[in-house]
Formats: structure tokens, C-alpha cells, sequence
């Protein structure tokens, strides 16, 4: 009730407290009316008390995260997160930290190293959540993350932090089936979508191909026949010193991503997309259009960037910020721009699963929750990462502000290019626990077998991946 309206009802009850004594033939006394007068100012100041409690239950209510029960420990000293690299958790714990004034890096909040890459992180992830040493969250890879997810001695509900399902509606579709377990329990959350694009070197286009806008470039690499021609003027307009992407490995991520073609069919290999880009990647590589000799995440695949040996790579969103592969592969000076491609993927992503052994399950939950669930949040980390968040409300809101500017990239925004990518992802059919090993099997047996036919690069991968694999057959 208002204010306004307490004073009136006071001053009604008063007239008719006096009025009643003057029908009554009685005699209203100073003190009587003070007294009336104090019970009821007494009254509408409990009501008003009353009402102010509700408004705040009723505000701190709606505050609540949508979860429900948290069923881990909750009497740990440190939050800590087991991963393979710290280019992406650097970047939380420092906006982290600033809207949690009692995290501290290195004392209440801290990452710990598990292997030097993500298909390293895969295998020795077990040796360390085995191990006894602590964790509370870790970082899973969308080509492993199957494995782990439906172990329950390795990862745990995020129910069991209090966070629902419903609180990732907000979220890329493909990203919350993925995190879901085979019996159809959320154990997973990314923090980001991991649309992917072409990025090349302005210059060497311009220069080398008559290329001045990323509108033309992508006119000129629309579809893998128009990006193969680009290829041969590249070739023929620097005597073939010029390669047109970096690496087999990052046209696989490419192609690989948007055939619909899972590496497995159950437990029986299925060779179908390979063999299609074994033909492809041969008639690449017999034309000079990429060295197979490159392997990505080495020095090398680094080096044709900054040595102008190669007009781009093929790289997903999270290659695009500070620190970040484009960085490290000659983006510095700005000439780079990104467009989509011959054809629309993804590569990669990542997953915050909790463990059942999370000790630290109230700082855990409010993690996962300010870097997958908090939009504005979410918003900011984009922003100051150049990683293309799992919010589509803070992404679109990004997009039409015009927020954002690559330096790398020339000040070109790579979220308004790749957020119909992002929005499309599909990963339902296509993903599988094999992934990883299949993926680190058959590149290796790409390039080793370059030079021969079609059938014995399959052959070699066939033999390699039973190996590496006895459950699976041909």
C-alpha cells in the first residue's frame, strides 16, 4: 500500500472514529484521539513493513538461479579446473575476477595443466581425474567429450550443482545435445559456438588475385569449385610459392564438418566422407594447392602464415582473438579478413564438466552459470576474447550494435560473418566417442600416403583405426 494511501485511510478512520463518538451523544478527548490516532499509524506502519519484506522475497526470489538441490561438496578451499591450455580460461578468470571480488587467481580459483593439446588432453584426462588430486570442473573437446561424459565416475549432472536444464535455453541447440549423455542427462556446458570460416591474408590477395574486399573473396571461393580456381591463379601468379590454405588438416575441418557423414555407423567404420576427401585433398595436393608436409599445431603451420607461404587458414572462431592461433599465424599487422568459405562448418568446441569429486560446488555452479548462462556476461567476454559466445541473446545484440571490431582482422567483426554458421550447426548425426582417435588416425595416414591411390589411403586409415580401436570393425 502507498504512502499516499495510508494517509488518506488514517484521516478516514479518524472522521469516522469522531463522527461515531458525536452520533453516540459521547465526548472525544484529546488523549482518545492521539491514542486512536497512534494505533493506527502503528498498524499502517506494520503493513508497510509487511509489504516491503514481500517486495524483497519477491525480488530476491526471482533473483534465484532456476536450479534445485545441490547434491556435491561444497567445503573446498580452491576452485579448480583441469585443462589443456590456458588461452580461454585466462580470459574468464580476469572478468571473473572482477565481478567476484573474493576470487582470487592462484589462491581460491586456478588452472591446471593436463596435456599440451586437446587430443593429448583426451587420454591423459583419465590418468589425472584417476588420480586423487583435485577437481572441481574440467574442460572437455567436442571430438572426446562422449567418453567422458557418459562415465559417472568422471563426470557428474550439472543438476547436482543446482543448475537445470532450462537454464541453457538461450543457448546454441547443438551444444546442449552434445553435453547430454546417452541417457539423457545434462553434463556439460559450453561457453561458446564454434562457427568456422576462411581467414586470409589481404595483402597476398590483393596483390596476387586482384582481391580487395571479403565480399569478392568469398564471390571467388563460394563453393569448392570456385575456391580450386582461386587456387590455380594463386599458383600461376606466384609460380607456385603461394599455397591457397595451409594445411590438409584444416581443409578436412572444413569438408569433414558439413558432409553428415558420422566417422561411425554403431560400432562399423564408415569411410564414406573420407573417401570423398581423400579424392579431393589428392587432386589438391597433385595440383600444388597445399603442402600435406604441414601438420597443424606446429611450428611450421605457424610459420606459412608469417612467412606469406600460404594465402589462409581455415579457422573456427576461437582461433580469431588475442593470443589466438590468427595472432600466432602473422595477424598482427591487421591485413587479414575472414569470410565464410566453399561451405558453411564448425570446428571444435568446449565443454565445463563438473566432476563427482567437486568440492567447491557453490563457486563451481556461479562459474558455469557467468560464462553460459549470464547473457550480459557473456556479452563482455566476447567482446574482450573475440570468441563467439553460447549466448544468442549476447551475440545478437553484438552483431546490431556493430560492437565489435578484429583489430587482427583490419577491424572486420567475424561475428557478423559467422553467426548464420553458428546458428546452423548440427552436430546430432555426426558426433561420436571415436572421434578424436579417428580424426588422429586418418590424417597422419593422409599424408603419409599422398602420393598413392585413393583405396590405399583408405586402407592404410582402415588399418590403423582397427588397431587403434578393436571394438570397432569394417
Amino acid at each position: 500500500m502507498s504512502k499516499l494511501k495510508r494517509t488518506l485511510a488514517l484521516l478516514a478512520t479518524l472522521a469516522m472514529a469522531s463522527t461515531a463518538f458525536v452520533a453516540c451523544g459521547g465526548t472525544t478527548t484529546e488523549s482518545k484521539t492521539e491514542e486512536s490516532k497512534a494505533e493506527i499509524e502503528s498498524k499502517a506502519d506494520e503493513e508497510s513493513k509487511a509489504d516491503e519484506e514481500s517486495k524483497a522475497d519477491e525480488e530476491s526470489e526471482a533473483e534465484k538461479p532456476a536450479g534445485g538441490e545441490v547434491k556435491l561438496a561444497d567445503d573446498g578451499d580452491c576452485l579448480t579446473i583441469v585443462c589443456w591450455t590456458d588461452t580461454d580460461l585466462n580470459n574468464m578468470f580476469d572478468l571473473y575476477v572482477t565481478k567476484n571480488t573474493d576470487a582470487v587467481v592462484g589462491e581460491t580459483i586456478k588452472y591446471q595443466n593436463c596435456g599440451t593439446n586437446g587430443g593429448e588432453a583426451a587420454t591423459q584426462y583419465a590418468t589425472y581425474l584417476n588420480s586423487g588430486d583435485d577437481v572441481d570442473l574440467f574442460v572437455a573437446e567436442a571430438g572426446w567429450i562422449l567418453n567422458y561424459i557418459n562415465d559417472n565416475t568422471f563426470a557428474a549432472p550439472l543438476s547436482d550443482l543446482g543448475i537445470a536444464d532450462s537454464e541453457f535455453s538461450d543457448a546454441y541447440d547443438y551444444t546442449v545435445k552434445i553435453a547430454t549423455d546417452n541417457s539423457g542427462v545434462l553434463k556439460g556446458a559450453s561457453w561458446q559456438a564454434a562457427a568456422g570460416g576462411f581467414a586470409y591474408n589481404t595483402d597476398i590477395a590483393s596483390e596476387k588475385l586482384g582481391i580487395t574486399t571479403p565480399e569478392d573473396m568469398q564471390a571467388a571461393i563460394g563453393d569448392w569449385d570456385g575456391f580450386k580456381a582461386t587456387a590455380q591463379k594463386l599458383k600461376d601468379a606466384t609460380d607456385g610459392k603461394v599455397k591457397m590454405c595451409a594445411t590438409l588438416g584444416g581443409l578436412w575441418q572444413c569438408f569433414s564438418t558439413a558432409t553428415g557423414a558420422a566417422w561411425v555407423d554403431g560400432t562399423t567404420l564408415n569411410t564414406t566422407a573420407v573417401k570423398d576427401f581423400t579424392a579431393m585433398a589428392k587432386e589438391m595436393v597433385d595440383a600444388g594447392y597445399v603442402n600435406p608436409a604441414i601438420d597443424q599445431w606446429t611450428p611450421d603451420w605457424t610459420n606459412v602464415g608469417l612467412n606469406g607461404e600460404a594465402l589462409g587458414y581455415f579457422y573456427s572462431t576461437w582461433c580469431l582473438g588475442v593470443g589466438a592461433q590468427l595472432e600466432q599465424n602473422g595477424g598482427t599487422a591487421g591485413n587479414w579478413n575472414i569470410v565464410v568459405g566453399p561451405q558453411e562448418y564448425f570446428w571444435g568446441g568446449s565443454w565445463l564438466c563438473v566432476s563427482p569429486n567437486c568440492d567447491n560446488a557453490t563457486m563451481a555452479a556461479d562459474f558455469i552459470r557467468t560464462f553460459t548462462v549470464n547473457a550480459e556476461t557473456m556479452e563482455e567476454y566476447a567482446l574482450a576474447s573475440g570468441d563467439f559466445v553460447n549466448s544468442k541473446t549476447a551475440m545478437n545484440n553484438i552483431v546490431a550494435a556493430g560492437s565489435n571490431s578484429n583489430a587482427l582482422l583490419g577491424g572486420q567483426d567475424q561475428f557478423a560473418v559467422l553467426a548464420d554458421v553458428a546458428a546452423g550447426i548440427d552436430m546430432s548425426a555426426t558426433i561420436s566417442k571415436y572421434d578424436q582417435s579417428l580424426k588422429d588416425t586418418y590424417l597422419p595416414a593422409l599424408r603419409e600416403n599422398i602420393d598413392k591411390s585413393v583405396d590405399d589411403v583408405i586402407a592404410a586409415y582402415v588399418s590403423d583405426a582397427l588397431a587403434a580401436n578393436p571394438d570397432l570393425s569394417e
